[in-house]
């Protein structure tokens, strides 16, 4: 086995681990233990694609295996993290099913990423991994702030934050990537804005504050549509 050729696909793996290490400890009701394996998921899903770059070595399987891959630790592990985290809100009827849209409209949002060309200054359609994010801050937001629990907690909350999100996963709204060093000038001042801002909200508001930086990125991406091309 070439190892140089596999890298990537061995960092791809360690976020689908990572993945299933989110849903084990969803089950168990530790959210707290979440938060880690979800920024170490969203790490591997970086490196995975700037090792490919590096070395050279991108390959049809490999895209394949990361979509994979991101099905399972953004699309699979945020539903089953929401769907534990307000099982107590489900009293009865469908809505339980609400949080199923995430990994339905994100298999499908991975799908059409595969299958059309991309740019590299933005994405069509909210990325996996920012919807992702959210779903994992949310338990740590009520934790941190007490009024926000009767909120989060609220049945039409769920079915909005579920369905409105799974739908801006497959839209197509453009929202711009976070790499830096593009030609686009304007497009390099919004991301910097927006990187400052969701700095500022992690300070000020912690874990409230990261879960408004989704929010915040949204708001960016939707206000500078003719910007972002």
């Amino acid at each position: 086995m070439n190892i140089k050729k596999n890298i990537p696909n061995i960092l791809t793996l360690a976020n689908l681990f990572c993945g299933l290490m989110i849903i084990v400890y969803a089950a168990q009701l530790q959210f707290n233990d979440i938060l880690y394996w979800a920024i170490a998921a969203l790490l591997f899903d970086f490196l995975d694609g700037t090792a490919a770059r590096i070395l050279n070595v991108s390959s049809e399987i490999g895209k394949e295996l990361d979509s994979l891959a991101d099905v399972v630790s953004f699309g699979v592990a945020p539903t089953i993290v929401l769907f534990y985290y307000w099982q107590s809100v489900f009293t009865g009827g469908i809505a339980f099913c609400a949080p199923f849209a995430i990994a339905l409209f994100a298999a499908f949002r991975l799908a059409k990423f595969n299958s059309t060309e991309q740019n590299n200054d933005y994405f069509r359609g909210l990325p996996t991994p920012a919807l992702a994010f959210g779903c994992f801050i949310l338990p740590q937001v009520e934790s941190s702030l007490l009024w926000a629990n009767s909120t989060i907690n609220n049945i039409y909350f769920v079915m909005v934050f579920s369905l409105l999100g799974g739908f801006m996963l497959v839209s197509n709204f453009k929202f711009f990537s976070l790499k830096l060093g593009s030609k686009n000038k304007k497009l390099n001042v919004i991301r910097t804005t927006y990187l400052t801002t969701c700095v500022l909200l992690i300070v000020w508001l912690h874990f409230f504050g990261a879960f408004l930086c989704l929010l915040a990125y949204i708001g960016f991406s939707l206000s500078f549509q003719n910007r972002i091309n």
